[in-house]
């Protein structure tokens, strides 16, 4: 349930029982400073992974706050199976408990706790690197110089990205992912060539690379719209406002629809842009459909975006739509 409806998405039965058992399974591990090394099924690398498939479908639709706990409870049995192992086992493990970390960040940013997304990410950092899995070492030196922006480091944001191609061997929409990064970087210089320049070359890595039937895959996500998305942010920093509306709106109306929580997410953004165009009333309209999303997804980041929104548009609040929206966001609290 979500918002008071009903929700579906496909799973399949193995994925149902093996979260069902998943989720019963703590005690069986025995306490952390108890175990030792014993045998453990290699098997369990790939149900974890597709147990985490099902979680991040489960997140998109009915919030991160309904499964953040449980993420947490298989990252313990992650990190107790992990001890038990050793050798390329041990190594495998460890990677998944990184990726597992990451998500526990995601999940922790989106409902606004900053702190826990640093600690959950540090994590999968110190881990990822520890199990010598480049490809996921790389990704999240990217998402280090996407979460570092506002933080007063600002200035390590293209250093932290351009870290992220040193690993060569990597997926390339991880590579494009990082020349987001770099991207966004430039816009806090002021520098509209550099970060053309970046955006350039991550469309040519999308581009080059083929696309795969796994939604999961590291980097699945950075797709022609979410450059267009990236396009419309770097767009608004450069105080380019018109501009920031036509790739917002390029990226939206192509949105894939299970990504609902995004769409809310740049919907809002685009709301931004439309009140920096001078157009508070298409601000008011975009952000009530964002404010929509965020209430059913939960997201606390999408709706902390429309409140900072709101507050600029207070001003204009003669206009209809901007007076209903201001009156919306009130009675949601």
């Amino acid at each position: 349930m979500s918002d008071g409806q009903a929700m579906s998405f496909r799973v399949t039965r193995r994925a149902l029982l093996e979260l069902a058992a998943g989720l019963t399974a703590l005690k069986a591990a025995g306490p952390a400073g108890a175990s030792r090394p014993t045998a453990v099924d290699p098997a369990v690398v790939d149900h974890f992974a597709e147990l985490r498939a099902l979680l991040v479908q489960a997140d998109d639709k009915l919030g991160g706050r309904t499964i953040l706990a449980t993420v947490e409870q298989q990252i313990t049995q992650i990190a107790a199976l992990r001890r038990q192992a050793r050798g390329q086992l041990r190594d495998r493990l460890l990677s998944t408990e990184a990726r597992w970390s990451e998500f526990g960040c995601w999940l922790s940013d989106d409902l606004g706790d900053r702190a826990a997304g640093d600690r959950w990410l540090d994590r999968a950092s110190g881990m990822a690197q520890e199990a010598d899995d480049r490809e996921f070492s790389s990704y999240v030196l990217a998402r280090k110089a996407q979460r570092i922006v506002g933080t007063g480091d600002d200035d390590r944001v293209v250093g932290l990205a351009r870290a992220a191609f040193r690993h060569p061997d990597v997926p390339p929409r991880v590579h494009a992912f990082a020349a987001v990064q770099e991207a966004r970087g430039s816009t806090l210089d002021n520098d509209a060539t550099g970060f053309q320049t970046a955006m350039e070359r991550a469309h040519t890595l999308v581009a080059t690379d083929p696309a795969t039937d796994d939604e999961h895959a590291l980097g699945s996500f950075c797709t022609p719209p979410y450059l267009a998305a990236q396009e419309g942010e770097g767009w608004l920093r450069l105080n380019q406002p018109h501009r920031a509306i036509t790739s917002f709106t390029t990226a939206v109306n192509h949105w894939p629809d299970r990504y609902r929580r995004e769409r809310g997410m740049y919907l809002s953004r685009t709301a931004h842009a439309y009140l920096a165009a001078a157009e508070p009333e298409q601000a008011a309209t975009t952000a009530d459909e964002a404010l929509t999303l965020a209430t059913t997804t939960g997201s606390a980041r999408v709706h902390r975006d429309i409140l900072a929104l709101t507050r600029q548009l207070k001003p204009f609040s003669h206009h209809q739509q901007v007076r209903e929206l201001l009156d919306r966001v009130a009675a949601t609290g």
